[in-house]
């Protein structure tokens, strides 16, 4: 045998590679997609945004049933123990009448007869009282005529005195003493001890509106310093009046609002 020479061209590798161009052409392509994707979706969160629309539900709250009685009992109307033509007349007859009737109204007339009260019986007329029998009375005799006296002479009445009803006077309740500030006054009264001098001014404002008693009263902030750790204490103080007595007129008119009032010095 003769060896037999092959062509160049025909000759073929075993194990051809991959096309590397192909694969990086389209590596290209999907790298430019993917990118043009990220960039309209930046541009889309980027723009203004609708503010959703709530809004009530079209649908009705509520539905008309079918059967407003109530349960609807299957075959109720038809008459089942009948020959069919029977029944079938009876049905069209039932439901000729259905229509031919109108919507039920109340008889208003027998409703009221039923409500009203029943009427009371009629008085009986009294009896006539019986006739006494007639008797013949004989005709008493006229008196003698006497002479007439001399008329006395009238002597003038003087009218009773008229004695005044007494007047009902109502007994006025002692008025309420005044609650005001007096000069050199020393008594004081408390109303509150609070962690700031603003929350103290505004608590005064405060009862100022509910208590009408502190309109003639001043506010006294004094700080009181609990000790080394704690927070310092405002007390929010009122004073001016005369004595204890009256610091207490003034804790009572205050504590009657539901507010705290202690009485301090006399």
């Amino acid at each position: 045998m003769s060896d037999i020479t092959v062509p160049s061209w025909r000759a073929q590798p075993a194990h051809p590679g991959p096309n590397w161009r192909m694969l990086a052409v389209a590596g290209g392509l999907l790298g430019t997609l993917a990118m043009a994707g990220a960039v309209y979706w930046g541009i889309s969160r980027m723009g203004p945004r609708t503010v959703p629309l709530i809004e009530p539900d079209a649908r009705p709250v509520k539905i008309r049933p079918e059967a407003p009685g109530g349960l609807v009992v299957p075959n109720q109307d038809q008459l089942v123990l009948e020959p069919p033509s029977v029944r079938r007349a009876a049905e069209r007859n039932a439901a000729s009448a259905r229509l031919d009737q109108g919507p039920e109204v109340p008889a208003l007339d027998q409703l009221r007869q039923q409500a009203a009260p029943p009427a009371p019986p009629p008085a009986a007329a009294p009896p006539a009282p019986p006739m006494a029998p007639s008797a013949l009375v004989a005709p008493a005799p006229l008196p003698a005529p006497v002479a007439a006296r001399p008329a006395a002479p009238a002597t003038p009445t003087q009218p009773a005195p008229v004695q005044p009803a007494p007047a009902t006077v109502a007994a006025a309740a002692p008025a309420k003493p005044g609650i005001a500030p007096v000069a050199g006054g020393r008594a004081m009264v408390q109303l509150a001890a609070l962690t700031s001098e603003e929350s103290a001014r505004g608590e005064w404002e405060r009862l100022q509106h509910r208590v009408p008693e502190l309109a003639a009263f001043q506010p006294v902030i004094t700080r009181f310093d609990r000790g080394e750790g704690q927070a310092p204490l405002y007390r929010l103080r009122t004073g001016g009046l005369a004595n204890a007595a009256a610091a207490r007129t003034l804790c009572a008119a205050v504590q009657a609002k539901a507010a705290p009032c202690t009485p301090i010095g006399g």
